[in-house]
């Protein structure tokens, strides 16, 4: 078939499928592909018929030749570059590289291409099949998703059920508190032992608010210190330390003020108190709960400091209106401490010179200063 009989044939472009080749098209394209046998062709067929691959693409159509006119060997002219791309057929994989205008063609996978340039003809296969691996990957990649967020709601659900639970065991009445025990309370207020108890009493032994309670006692101004703790079932104690009073003094309105080591005001008396040592002078007229200046917290820790040989020996204290601090002995002896301050050594002093000396020869003894000086009678 010559081109004067079908003018059109170059500019011709059909789709044809690789299966469909006749007896005639195989003989020559054995022809063209330097003699091969139609067998080795066949096979070659044969091959790309295996992986489903199609004609998707033809350039100037090759062709078709009638078995009569047939050329022989010897006209047909020579291919010059033939390039087969396709992974799966070693002898194919060896061939040289393809034209770079279809470079990007023979990049994708499955693609066959083949290139003529003396007939003036590209022939392109490929398989556009999608990957069916890749899609089971998604799928199972999605479905791991799916159980994680499964498992972490189970997780977070379980653990929401162990908190509901675990609030309703602490609830409930079968641990609530039924005895509170108080020990260490003398003078503390019994309408404040009474609320603490109406507070301690019902609640359960694991969530019973004790630091309300510690908090009502220690307004209290004869409790130092606080201690709560609970028994299960359904048991509490409560254990108080209260203040030790040291001394007492006048305040301005004529009341007792009886005053701790730490110099807090723990009671306000109408009446003078006889079991303390009583502080001369007048000061200020504090509130039971308040602090007193430092000279009366210095007198309540010398009084804690005199030893046993000493104690029975002190009548009093004074603190003068220049907050000095003086201690008058049964005898009448006057010692003058002077500020307080260094009361310790002060005191050291003061037993050794007695310790020498008669008190009832002694009109005065003064460390003020540090160095003892003494005034005979």
């Amino acid at each position: 078939m010559t081109d004067s009989e079908n003018p059109g044939s170059k500019e011709r472009v059909e789709e044809i499928s690789v299966t469909e080749v006749s007896d005639e098209v195989l003989q020559e394209l054995s022809g063209l592909f330097g003699g091969r046998e139609p067998e080795t062709v066949a096979q070659t067929v044969d091959v790309v018929e295996q992986i489903d691959i199609t004609v998707t693409d033809v350039v100037d159509l090759v062709d078709v030749v009638a078995e009569n006119d047939t050329p022989s060997n010897n006209e047909l002219p020579e291919i010059e570059n033939v390039v087969i791309i396709d992974p799966s057929i070693d002898e194919i994989s060896r061939a040289e590289p393809i034209d770079p205008l279809l470079n990007g063609m023979a990049e994708d996978a499955g693609t066959l291409v083949v290139i003529d340039d003396d007939l003036d003809r590209v022939v392109i296969v490929d398989d556009d099949r999608p990957d069916s691996t890749f899609e089971e990957r998604q799928r199972r990649s999605r479905r791991r998703e799916r159980l994680q967020k499964v498992k972490w709601l189970k997780l977070a659900g379980a653990i929401a059920a162990a908190v509901v639970v675990v609030i309703a065991l602490l609830a409930s009445p079968i641990f609530a508190i039924r005895s509170v025990t108080v020990e260490g309370n003398v003078y503390t207020s019994k309408e404040v032992l009474a609320a603490v108890t109406t507070t301690l009493k019902g609640a359960s032994v694991f969530t019973v608010d004790t630091q309300r309670a510690r908090e009502l006692l220690l307004e209290d101004s004869w409790v130092s210190d606080v201690r709560i703790t609970t028994r299960f079932p359904g048991k509490a104690l409560v254990e108080i330390a209260e203040r030790v009073p040291i001394i007492w003094y006048v305040g301005d309105d004529q009341k007792a003020r009886i005053v701790d080591a730490r110099g807090h005001v723990i009671a306000v008396l109408a009446g003078w108190p006889t079991k303390y040592l009583r502080v001369d002078g007048v000061g200020p007229s504090l509130e039971a709960g308040a602090v007193a200046d430092d000279v009366y917290r210095a007198a309540a820790q010398l009084v804690l400091a005199l030893p046993e040989e000493l104690r029975p020996l002190v009548k009093s204290l004074e603190v003068s209106a220049g907050g000095e601090l003086a201690m008058t002995l049964k005898g009448g002896t006057l010692v003058r401490f002077g500020p307080p301050n260094d009361l310790q050594d002060k005191l050291v002093a003061v037993v050794v010179l007695l310790r020498r000396q008669n008190p009832s020869t002694l009109a005065v003894i003064d460390v003020s200063t540090g160095d003892p000086t003494v005034q005979i009678r």
